[in-house]
């Protein structure tokens, strides 16, 4: 009998002990009457990149179904889902999701009444969950881990620097050109719609991903062959002078510092 090939976890090396959903399951509402739930996408994953992160699946859960601009299924899991898990953690999961949050209660014009929570997201957190998603859309579409550097820009929360501003839409410019003749897969639109790039000849790519209709955020996919240290960017270098630096590109101007 042939010997079974040995499968590793699509974050890292070692030997895959399960599957992991990418993105998580939880994600994925089933009470709303309708089935979302079609075709998830799974890969092998170790105990680390499985198991022990089901805290940054709730965690990510909260950051994303009831945000401001999801669609109505996003809302919905936010009143079901999202806020029994609150409930049940007494506070603290909200805590974690919003740092100096604060809360106030709004009332609409039928007289009925919602609070609304807002503060500073743990934007390196998200980034790790994100970044993790990521790594494993790629192991599903080409079969092997991705070796390197997955840089994350999510565009559903804004930045008050206006330097990072311009180069941001200049970079999410550069990557929905590279990406718009490509496929936008995910069965289930209304939760999760997902893009890949083809790789450059070292191995780097982009992504984008689609959450509840609205939340997008931007995967750059940093090859190890690529020593970043002998590349710097044009926003770093804009920083280094007072005078205003601009991108001109296809009719457009960012300025980045």
């Amino acid at each position: 009998m042939a010997n079974k090939k040995v499968e590793t976890c699509y974050a890292c090396d070692e030997v895959a002990t399960s599957r992991e959903h990418v993105p998580p399951k939880c994600l994925f509402p089933t009470e709303l009457g309708v089935n979302l739930r079609i075709g998830l996408i799974t890969v092998p994953s170790c105990d680390v990149h499985n198991g022990r992160k089901s805290d940054d699946d709730e965690f990510l859960l909260a950051s994303l179904a009831g945000i401001i601009g999801c669609n109505n299924i996003g809302m919905l899991h936010k009143f079901t889902k999202v806020d029994r898990a609150i409930r049940r953690s007494g506070g603290r999961l909200l805590g974690k999701v919003l740092k100096d949050q604060k809360i106030k209660i709004h009332e609409l014009r039928d007289g009925n009444k919602f609070s609304v929570a807002w503060g500073k997201p743990d934007l390196k957190r998200l980034h790790d969950c994100f970044s993790l998603i990521g790594k494993g859309l790629y192991k599903h579409k080409y079969g092997k881990a991705f070796d390197g550097n997955v840089i994350c820009e999510v565009l559903y929360v804004p930045t008050t620097n206006r330097g990072w501003k311009g180069y941001r839409e200049f970079a999410v410019a550069e990557m929905s050109k590279e990406l718009s003749s490509c496929k936008v897969e995910g069965e289930n639109p209304e939760v999760f719609q997902w893009v890949l790039g083809p790789e450059d000849p070292f191995g780097s790519s982009c992504a984008r991903l689609t959450f509840y209709g609205n939340l997008v955020v931007y995967l750059a996919f940093i090859s190890s062959r690529v020593n970043m240290e002998d590349f710097e960017s044009l926003f770093d270098i804009a920083q280094k002078t007072e005078k205003p630096v601009y991108i001109q590109k296809d009719g457009k101007r960012y300025r980045i510092n």
